[in-house]
């Protein structure tokens, strides 16, 4: 790969990837032939019950992301670019002013107990999945919307625009209102189909038209920064959905047909295809279609990632114990395998506080040995996941016809070997794990093409291989009996709780 620039001095470009459960803002620092990336800001990001529900504090994510812009300025250079990613689903609405209506709800609202099923009740599940793709969970921003129009308090009265969260950064630091397609293909709002809003569903749940803008697609420069004096920096709509930008980021081998996991507070399994999958397949098992940076189909299924691992830390720190990560991970290891599962997608391990009480409580009612230790928990909660990912692979390949050869695994939850290897010996192929910032890698390079600093995604995916070499794990055999095994046990354990 060749610099498509000539390089005097470096060039910067800020990524933002604000998630769940914290933010960062990272320098990507190009020198002309590879990209390295500085952190300049990270930080918590905590859903907060108010009288009115649960909230997200968004104008304090907001200040973060401006001090990480400055910090980046301090390298030594003004940024080139800036752009946000963040989790899906959870949106703003603003009035014709532009000013929020409200402080914008966390998608584990207790408002949303029971809307799912009424909507699909009412409108009918198969019909929501052939107009939009999408897989149905209940935090899934139709259901939200709809809760919102019921409310008595609701804003959509006054409301002239409808965001996405990472349409109300892009707003706040642009001027520009804009939907980018990526995260509108989170909220089952969206027809994958014809990459328009789905208006007829739209028209059936009783929302009003106005208030969805026009689409715009990953790349597109809504224009130079406002609110920091001195800044010529130009702001990228970059793939603005989270997994999308990690997506962008995989440096995918050129031989054979490699699916993707992505790794975080949640988790995603599925892979890159040029069109939407609706088969009663798809449909039952609740696969999702959501549009790529290059306009293909990212197509996934959703499920419980790092959550539960993350929740029984802060457990026992609630108890007075600090357990650090490594530490947990090291339990883990020396656990005995293959005790005891969950289902990580169990609607009582969504809600956050006593992860440990929940999972003793799950296995005693589900007749297996309760955790003895810590470690113990560790690797309940590491191999049901696992396992998850196992099921699913399986679905992915008898809904696609193709058998994969290998597993690209980016995020966080890469940095842990542990569950890493555990991935390649339950999937039986082998994986390669990197870059670890997936998402602020892609969202980087979203924005290098963008200014023409790439030239298209095949040489951005090539730069990641140069600049952040992904880190292979080999499935260890001898293990594929004891893993089909546990998830012949996992599976019916699920199939019997949820009856």
């Amino acid at each position: 790969m060749s610099a498509r620039i000539n390089l005097m001095t470096e060039r910067i470009y800020v990524a933002a990837d604000i998630g769940a459960g914290s933010g960062r803002v990272i320098a990507g620092r190009f020198d002309g032939s590879r990209l390295r990336f500085e952190e300049t800001n990270r930080f918590e990001n905590a859903q907060t019950p108010l009288p009115g529900g649960l909230h997200w504090d968004l104008v304090a994510l907001y200040r973060n992301l401006l001090e990480g812009i400055r910090r980046a300025k301090a390298l030594g250079a003004e940024p080139a670019s800036v752009g946000v990613d963040t989790w899906g689903v959870d949106f703003a609405l603003v009035d014709a002013a532009g000013r929020l209506c409200g402080l914008p709800h966390a998608y584990r609202d207790p408002r949303l107990d029971g809307v799912m099923d009424e909507t699909c009740a009412k409108l009918g599940r198969r019909r929501i999945y052939d107009a939009t793709g999408t897989q149905f969970m209940p935090i899934n921003t139709l259901y939200q919307l709809v809760a919102e129009a019921k409310s008595p308090a609701s804003q959509l009265g006054r409301a002239a625009r409808f965001l996405m969260v990472p349409d109300l950064f892009d707003y706040w630091l642009s001027g520009v209102l804009s939907n980018e397609i990526t995260i509108a293909s989170t909220s089952q709002c969206l027809d994958v189909r014809t990459r328009d809003w789905s208006w007829d569903l739209l028209d059936a749940a009783g929302l009003p038209r106005r208030i969805f803008g026009e689409l715009v697609r990953p790349g597109t420069v809504l224009g130079p920064i406002r609110g920091l004096e001195g800044y010529d920096t130009k702001v990228v709509a970059v793939g603005t959905h989270d997994t999308a930008s990690a997506v962008a980021a995989i440096p995918v081998p050129k031989e054979g047909a490699w699916g993707c996991l992505s790794t975080g507070t949640w988790g995603l399994v599925g892979a890159e295809i040029p069109e939407p999958v609706f088969s009663d397949e798809a449909f039952a098992d609740s696969w999702t279609n959501e549009v790529g940076v290059t306009g293909g189909i990212r197509f996934m299924k959703n499920l419980t990632g790092m959550w539960i691992y993350q929740e029984l830390n802060r457990a026992w720190r609630a108890q007075g114990e600090e357990v650090p990560y490594d530490r947990m991970t090291e339990m883990a290891a020396k656990a005995r395998p293959f005790v005891s599962f969950i289902d990580p997608d169990a609607p009582e391990f969504q809600r956050a506080g006593h992860m440990d009480e929940k999972i003793a409580a799950w296995c005693r009612r589900t007749g297996q040995p309760v955790p003895e230790s810590k470690g113990a928990f560790a690797r309940c909660a590491l191999e049901s996941m696992v396992l998850r990912y196992k099921e699913l692979w399986g679905q992915l390949r008898r809904i696609t016809g193709v058998k994969r050869d290998g597993l690209n695994m980016i995020g966080g939850a890469t940095r842990n070997a542990l569950h890493c290897r555990m991935t390649a010996d339950a999937l039986g192929v082998p994986v390669l794990c990197g870059p670890t910032e997936g998402a602020c890698t892609g969202n980087v390079l979203v924005q290098m093409i963008a200014l023409g600093d790439l030239k298209d995604l095949a040489e951005a995916r090539e730069l990641v291989r140069v600049s952040d070499p992904p880190i292979a794990y080999e499935p260890n055999r001898d293990t594929a009996a004891a893993w089909d095994s546990a998830l012949a046990r996992f599976s019916s354990i699920r199939v019997a709780s949820l009856s």
